[in-house]
């Protein structure tokens, strides 16, 4: 899975390895004083080690600390990334002492929507959905955020809705019937990624029919759009794709129910 954050690159180090059955299927709290520094290896709360599937024994692993209210609505925790790596060792069937080389990929933060709860202390401590920051971007990642937990909450009530809702199915026989209740429901604790998004302009009579390409150069800092990206949840192991315009108040709201296929 592609990492989330942006990462400060660290000064190379004399090489560290580790046998593989040290890193397969490891659980992070035991793997983290193996690779990480002793100061940093004390603060870590939990993270993943996953196998990537390219050739060799490749694996990669993410360390958290502890996650902290970073404003209203949002807490942060600092993540830490790491990669134990055999290029050339049979893929299968795996040998527990291969050795993997061990390389430090950098650290950065992650931040994620305590909706419907205020951030606090308890609150950060419980989430799972995180996405990481962009360098000069944040800002708006972050205020995308906010306008999204505030068109669900709108969304969870029952006064007309002050923005525009639209919903694509993509060939799901039920994943737009609600789509008010679609959005109140977004799966936050599945959140991948927000990323700028500029709408297609309308089509007029005069538009040739067919696919038409836009070619984005450079990302708007304050961002007029934003798409929201959330991994496989609910029925049918589709992914919801929500693109949210509106600069200081949300304007529409686009629901798209995706057959995604990640590795």
């Amino acid at each position: 899975m592609e990492l989330l954050f942006a990462m400060a690159l660290t000064a190379q180090e004399p090489e560290r390895t580790l046998p593989l059955a040290d890193v397969k299927q490891a659980d992070p709290l035991v793997l983290a004083p193996k690779v990480l520094p002793p100061e940093t290896a004390e603060r870590i709360t939990g993270g993943w080690v996953r196998r990537y599937w390219v050739p060799g024994q490749v694996y990669r692993a993410l360390f958290w600390e502890k996650s902290r209210p970073e404003r209203d609505g949002i807490c942060a925790r600092r993540v830490h990334v790491v990669s134990a790596g055999n290029p050339s060792a049979p893929g299968n069937p795996d040998d527990p002492q291969t050795v993997l080389t061990v390389s430090d990929l950098g650290s950065g933060v992650q931040y994620g929507p305590s909706y419907p709860e205020p951030a606090t202390e308890v609150r950060c401590a419980e989430l799972t959905g995180y996405i990481g920051g962009s360098e000069g971007q944040i800002d708006s990642q972050l205020a995308t955020l906010g306008r999204l937990a505030e068109a669900m909450r709108l969304a969870a009530g029952t006064d007309e809705l002050p923005f525009a809702l639209d919903c694509d199915p993509q060939e799901s026989a039920t994943a737009c019937d609600d789509p008010r209740r679609a959005l109140a429901n977004l799966p936050l604790g599945k959140l991948l990624r927000v990323q700028p998004s500029r709408p297609l302009p309308p089509r007029d009579a005069s538009t040739p029919p067919g696919p038409r390409l836009f070619v984005q150069a450079d990302a708007p800092r304050n961002w007029k759009a934003a798409e929201v990206e959330f991994d496989t949840s609910g029925h049918g192991a589709r992914s919801w794709i929500v693109i949210v315009t509106g600069d200081e108040q949300v304007e529409t709201v686009r629901l798209r129910s995706a057959m995604i296929i990640r590795h």
